[in-house]
């Protein structure tokens, strides 16, 4: 080995110890980069003004990425009593229902569910969008001023970082608790006494250390819940395209059990002359392949060009979010209520975040907003 391979080695050990020797502790961490986790984020510092929090991502957030992200986009809301809920947290949320059933395309026309024609066989997760859905404006979530601060909120604790491994530990500091440790790629350590997940839990079973000193119930919660991966797109449309609000339902292929594209329209705006298009489309392959991604996009525009005429030539602006865990669900309650006795430091939020009895069934974003 030469010489200058081995000072290269010796000086990363060197980095590394002293930056595990400088590890940085705080009260309160969050892992994670979505909804759940700024609206913990923005919880804790009004509850604990005095105390530390990190939020921890591996990417630059900011109010513009989760107004893309959460107003953008088909209706993840689809339960009344959820709604009903969500205002009793959330008191000036800004909600709004869509006008109509939904719908499903098929023989040149739309079609209610339940008539006498049969829509193409619906794939795993689809059904959840026949419900009527709920647009909600995020801005309603927050209050004035934190809305108003919300990217310096963000900033002022936002660390960029790309998780290596957590590991439960035993406080020794009475002072400074340190009941969980964080390393990372870059070779530094955070040591925290509450973590908040609001990330897939498989993703925090992969970077949990001590797997086999952890309880059961645990490695069950993290490892049986269910991770939906989507591709959602929005147009912006120079012109009315359709009038309706209600969730459309179009076949990929009429030949081919591919699944949906499950459309929203919202309201023409007559002030901006603009009309925006949402569009999901449900991922079932484990690891899509980009060429793939590409074509699907592009028999999207296809297919809505042939519903909706000359489409393809009324969009102005386009927004394409492909996210691999944009859904989580199939929660085992009983296991996740077990882990918040034998973990109280660990916090489960956003879509794995426990919620009473009566209303477990919720999921997704409803289960962020209720938690």
């Amino acid at each position: 080995m030469s010489f200058g391979l081995l000072k290269h080695f010796k000086d990363r050990k060197t980095i590394g110890e002293t930056q595990v020797a400088a590890a940085k502790h705080y009260k309160h961490v969050i892992l994670g980069s979505d909804l759940g986790a700024i609206l913990k984020l923005v919880e804790l510092k009004k509850a604990f003004p005095d105390e530390s929090i990190r939020l921890i991502s591996p990417r630059v957030l900011t109010r513009q990425m989760l107004i893309e992200n959460y107003e953008f986009g088909v209706s993840q809301l689809r339960s009344e009593v959820a709604v009903q809920e969500i205002y009793k947290k959330h008191f000036n949320a800004k909600i709004s229902p869509q006008t109509k059933d939904a719908l499903f395309y098929k023989d040149g026309k739309f079609h209610e569910f339940g008539s006498r024609a049969k829509p193409m066989e619906l794939l795993a997760g689809e059904d959840f969008f026949i419900g009527k859905g709920y647009r909600i404006s995020l801005e309603s979530l927050f209050s004035e001023e934190s809305w108003a601060n919300l990217d310096q909120i963000i900033s002022d604790s936002l660390e960029i970082r790309i998780l290596d491994s957590v590991e439960k530990s035993s406080p020794s500091d009475l002072v400074e608790k340190t009941e969980w440790k964080i390393d990372f790629k870059d070779f530094t350590t955070i040591n925290c006494e509450f973590l908040y997940l609001s990330q897939s839990p498989e993703r925090f079973l992969h970077h949990l250390a001590n797997k086999d000193s952890m309880s059961p119930e645990l490695i069950d919660v993290c490892s049986t819940a269910k991770i939906q991966s989507g591709l959602s797109v929005t147009w912006i449309l120079d012109r009315e395209i359709y009038a309706d609000e209600q969730t459309l339902f179009i076949p990929q292929s009429m030949t081919h059990e591919w699944g949906h594209f499950i459309v929203e329209f919202e309201p023409f705006n007559h002030i901006k002359k603009q009309q925006l298009c949402h569009v999901l489309f449900l991922i079932h392959e484990e690891e899509p392949q980009t060429e793939d991604l590409g074509a699907k996009l592009r028999l999207m525009k296809r297919v809505l060009d042939r519903v909706f005429n000359d489409f393809d030539k009324s969009i102005s602006k386009e927004y394409i979010r492909l996210d691999d865990e944009m859904f989580v669900s199939d929660i085992k309650e009983a296991s996740l209520e077990q882990v918040g006795f034998d973990y109280p430091t660990l916090k489960f939020t956003g879509n794995l975040a426990p919620l009473a009895p009566e209303l477990q069934g919720e999921k997704f974003l409803a289960r962020t907003l209720l938690s």
